[in-house]
Formats: C-alpha cells, structure tokens, sequence
C-alpha cells in the first residue's frame, strides 16, 4: 500500500514538468523548416520525452560513441585489449578535427590512447585506426546485441556527408538509449564506465548542451558536426537527479542558428527537470589583443606550416620503405 502511494506520488509530481518540457520542446522546433529531432531520459524514473525521437539521422561524431562502446564492451569480454599498440602510418590520416593528424606516423598508440583522442579532441584519425582494428562488423554486432538497430556505422571516417551512400545513422532516441547504457554500467565493467565518462567529461567542444546549463554544470557529452548537421548527446549531472538529452539536427544553413536551438533545448530540459531558471552571467568584453599575442599567434602557424610539411615527408618516407621492401622481396 506504502509502495503504490509513493508510485501515485511520484507520477503526479512528475506529469506536470512532462507536459511543460514537452510544450517547450514542441514550440522550441516547430516553425524552423528544418530538419529537428530530439530525445530526454530521466535517469531517475526512466520517463522518456522526444520529438522526432524515431527519426533518422547523420550521427556526424556523436557516431564515435558506438565505437567507444563496442570497443569497451569487447575488451569486458576479454575479446579486445586496449593496450595493444596500434602503429600510425600515412594512410590513417583523415583532415577535420583531431591532433593526430599533424604529429609525425610512425610513432604507436594504445588503443586506449585512440579511444581518448576520438572523444576528448573528436580526433578523426584515431576514429579510424580504431575502426580499422575493431572492424565495422564487430562495431554493428555489439549495437544489434543491444537492441540498438537504428544506429549504423558504415564510415570509418565519420566524413561522410549527404547526399553520399553509406553514411553512419542514428535516431535520437536510439542514441539516448545508448548514452544511458553506458551511463547505468549495463554490459560495462565499474572501470569501463567510468572510462568512458570521463573522456565524455573531458571533450573539448562545448557548444551544445553546455550553453544551455549554469556554469560548473558536469556534463558528459559528445558533439557531431557536419556541412549542414549538427548534433549534441549527453548525460547532464544535477542535484535534482541526472538526465540524457539528445539533439540533432539536419538542413540549417546557418550553424549558429543550429546551435541557438541546441543550446535552447538544453536550457528549456535543465530549467524544467531541476526548476531552476538558468541564468548566464554577463559577457566580458575583450581586451585588445597584445602584439606578443600576435607573435605568439604567427609562431603557431609556422610550427603548422611544419607539421604539414612533415606529414609530406612521412608519406614520402612510407612509400620508399614500401619500395624497399617490395625489391628485398
């Protein structure tokens, strides 16, 4: 009798901030002429709220998430080690976001390590010598094992943009869904979850979700950016309880636009779930930047400039060692 009162209580507490977040997500999306889909877990009692929640979408880097989970889920399974050296050679090397892209190949990285650089710095190059070590089959073994059939990854190289065949998709809830298992410890050993956590923690593209709460919020999240796509998922900590939001978005042609609404979202799900408003503090204005600033800033280009030239050379080493070899043999 005690535990179905609680329940009565519990629901009738929870259906007013259900019928508010949905009205504010609903008049947040409508009217763009763009494509929008968004998905909320409470984490507490496991109510779920979406627009356009079952709808597909380009996953952009929120794909990298995935291949962090199977390779996680593998190496539980004793079926992977993530200390296991991966050499970098010239063919790895993808442009966009990423450190790797600009150091020296030759050199080897713990699988562990590629995992670390693919969330924290969206690192594209290590998304695909990880990819390549996994294999795309073992990656979408792991996500139908879940009950996880609307995400696909088919693009080792997260690049691939529409209209082009052979794109990662996802759906925001299925995404959501995913966030949740690894947040919940579901197929996860205590030391896999909270790896992964804190490479969420610990991303450095804070666009999205983290515009949208006060600061100091902990947020663990992952951001995708695309030529007209752009996406945000994530597990937000509060001392109301935690909760996973999901937002994608397809068409806008201007991105700030995307990343208003993203960041509106984000603050209409924090305010309505903690019953807080969220207020930001004031922008400062900008010191004039110092000519040692601007040294500084040229020094940088030039140790780009070098780095690229490099990597020329790298790829020029490769071939010739390829060459050598092919004549030893």
């Amino acid at each position: 009798m005690r535990q179905a009162l609680l329940l009565i209580l519990v629901i009738l507490f929870c259906q007013p901030a259900n019928a508010e977040l949905s009205q504010r997500f609903a008049a947040l999306t409508r009217n763009h002429g763009q494509k929008v889909g968004v998905a909320f877990i409470d984490l507490k009692t496991g109510r779920e709220l979406t627009v356009n929640g079952t709808a597909e979408f380009p996953t952009a880097s929120v794909g990298k998430v995935p291949v962090m989970a199977a390779a996680y889920a593998l190496a539980d399974k004793s079926q992977l080690n993530l200390d296991t050296k991966v050499r970098y050679l010239a063919e790895d090397r993808l442009g966009g976001s990423g450190l790797l892209q600009w150091t020296k190949c030759g050199r080897y990285y713990s699988l562990r390590r590629l995992i670390s650089l693919m969330i924290t710095h969206s690192d594209n190059t290590a998304t695909k010598m990880i990819v390549d070590n996994l294999g795309l089959a073992a990656i979408n073994d792991y996500l139908r094992s879940q009950g996880l059939n609307d995400i696909v990854i088919a693009d080792p190289t997260m690049l691939r943009e529409p209209p082009l065949p052979g794109r990662n998709l996802t759906t925001p809830l299925a995404m959501a869904h995913l966030v949740t298992r690894i947040e919940q410890r579901r197929g996860f050993s205590e030391t896999s979850t909270a790896e992964m956590l804190k490479f969420m923690r610990n991303q450095k593209y804070r666009w999205g979700l983290w515009q949208g709460v006060p600061p100091g919020t902990t947020i663990a999240d992952k951001t995708g950016n695309l030529t007209g796509i752009l996406n945000d998922v994530g597990i937000v900590y509060t001392k109301a309880g935690n909760y996973v939001l999901a937002i994608f978005t397809q068409g806008f042609s201007q991105k700030n636009n995307a990343r208003r609404l993203i960041n509106q979202l984000s603050q209409a799900a924090y305010e309505e779930y903690t019953g807080e408003k969220v207020v930001f503090p004031k922008p400062v204005k900008k010191k004039p930047v110092k000519k040692r600033t601007i040294k500084r800033r040229k020094k940088i280009k030039r140790r780009y400039k070098a780095a690229i030239t490099a990597s020329a050379i790298c790829e020029v080493e490769t071939a010739v060692g390829s060459f050598r070899s092919a004549l030893r043999s």
